[in-house]
């Protein structure tokens, strides 16, 4: 395994981050015994960041993850996230929800603080200068380390950052944000702003949910257990030069003797990002670390970004 620092820390952090919202309760996901033979087996092949959220099978992925870090949290980097919707009265960036989402998820974690506390959406109408004084009290009192952002649009992530820097001097550090090689529009604003400032990038859904692995054909049925459940895959795979892309994707992955998810992990990794993977079986985690294993050239990339089109721009709601 091979690391990097956390945004302008030194903190160390794998080049691949464990997803938690894999673990759970739905169909598609791991069960708890499951869940817990990857989160150690990932450990085992050194990855020392695993993330989660608190609405992730409403919190039943906190209470998996707590159990399997038992004995390496000191080792870990932990990051969950508050402000998404649990109930009709409990979400939102104010400071009572956000108080009692971070007090819940250590609770579940079983653990004593957060390396890294995101907010789970951005919404223009949350007040940011409360939302700063919260989190810049999470970080005073030792309930958090670090402040992340997912699901934010460029000035968003602009205005947080400027406020909370100017306000309650410190910057959100890293960034976790919907990124594959068939979704790119955080090329715009986001990633230049990222690198600008020295933030960490760290995509979700680098696999786009599946379509990436190439089991989706072009003009046959898609619905799967996944799509059902996770509806706005539709809204962002499925167009004609998303299947364009993924020829490019597979071609290359049949030069190199990989799958089509290993390639695309690989892309992401290319990038210099550190992707989120999620992983319900240990096979799949296993293909994921021997993505590491593959090593990209600037053609390759070239091939894959000449069939992209720009999309529209779709934002995570984190269950709103």
């Amino acid at each position: 395994m091979e690391y990097t620092t956390l945004g302008s820390t030194d903190l160390k952090i794998s080049k691949l981050c464990l997803g938690g919202m894999s673990f759970g309760t739905s169909q598609w996901m791991a069960g708890r015994e499951e869940s817990i033979k990857i989160i150690k087996k990932a450990i085992d092949y050194g990855i020392n960041f695993i993330d989660t959220a608190n609405i992730y099978s409403y919190g039943e992925s906190e209470k998996i993850i707590g159990e399997a870090i038992s004995g390496y949290r000191d080792d870990l980097v932990i990051s969950t996230k508050g402000a998404g919707k649990m109930s009709d009265f409990y979400y939102g960036f104010n400071r009572k929800n956000l108080s009692r989402a971070i007090r819940e998820s250590l609770k579940r974690l079983n653990t004593d603080y957060v390396d890294i506390y995101f907010l789970h959406a951005y919404f223009d109408t949350m007040d940011v200068n409360d939302t700063v004084e919260t989190i810049s009290q999470f970080i005073h009192n030792g309930l958090a380390h670090y402040c992340g952002l997912s699901n934010a649009l460029g000035y968003q992530l602009a205005e947080f950052n400027t406020v909370a820097g100017l306000k309650e001097n410190f910057g959100v550090q890293i960034v976790q944000n919907h990124y594959n090689a068939v979704y790119r529009e955080d090329e715009r604003d986001v990633i230049p702003f990222c690198r600008k400032k020295n933030i960490t990038y760290s995509p979700f859904s680098p696999i786009a949910a599946g379509f990436l692995s190439g089991k989706y054909q072009k003009n046959k049925n898609i619905e799967t257990v996944r799509t059902k459940t996770y509806p706005v895959m539709k809204q962002r795979y499925f167009r004609e030069c998303d299947y364009n892309v993924l020829d490019s994707v597979m071609e290359i992955a049949s030069e190199r003797g990989a799958t089509p998810a290993q390639i695309a992990l690989a892309y992401t990794v290319k990038k210099g990002f550190i992707p989120v993977i999620g992983a319900n079986k240990i096979e799949y985690l296993e293909s994921d670390i021997n993505a590491l294993d593959i090593k990209l050239i600037d053609d390759d990339i070239k091939i894959i970004e000449s069939k992209y089109r720009p999309h529209e721009i779709i934002q995570g709601n984190a269950g709103y």
